[in-house]
């Protein structure tokens, strides 16, 4: 039982690192956490925001960037599981999203893959949607 709360505990840590260098807009450490040599399948909110390689999720990231200039996030309902070397996640994301010196209120849901390659966990598909 203590393994696997330290193992949930370890993936929320991944998902609160993620989604600080997004509220920081930093788009280098927020591909760190994606496996550099494989596919991934990342899915936004945007009809085309459907990314299978780090060069497009980043050109995604700079257009999300240039779109607002501020973005504040706090994560609930995290929940965490796995199965050998692949683990998933799922949590809601309460968001203030500033755009043109105005406020939106938005949540979220967002599940991930993630895949324990070379002894590190690795997000290797999401998809991110809001909700009404």
């Amino acid at each position: 039982m203590k393994e696997q709360h330290a193992f949930h505990r370890g993936l929320e840590d991944i998902m609160e690192g993620y989604w600080m260098a997004y509220e920081q807009r930093d788009i280098d450490k927020m591909l760190s956490y994606h496996p550099k040599d494989r596919e991934i399948l990342i899915i936004g909110t945007g009809k085309d925001e459907v990314f299978d390689t780090l060069e497009g999720y980043r050109e995604g990231l700079e257009r999300d960037f240039e779109q607002s200039e501020k973005v504040e996030i706090e994560i609930k309902n995290f929940t965490a599981d796995s199965s050998g070397k692949i683990a998933w996640v799922f949590l809601n994301h309460f968001a203030t999203v500033t755009v043109k010196g105005k406020e939106h209120k938005l949540v979220t849901r967002y599940t991930a893959v993630l895949e324990f390659i070379d002894g590190k966990w690795y997000i290797v598909q999401s998809h991110l949607s809001f909700l009404p």
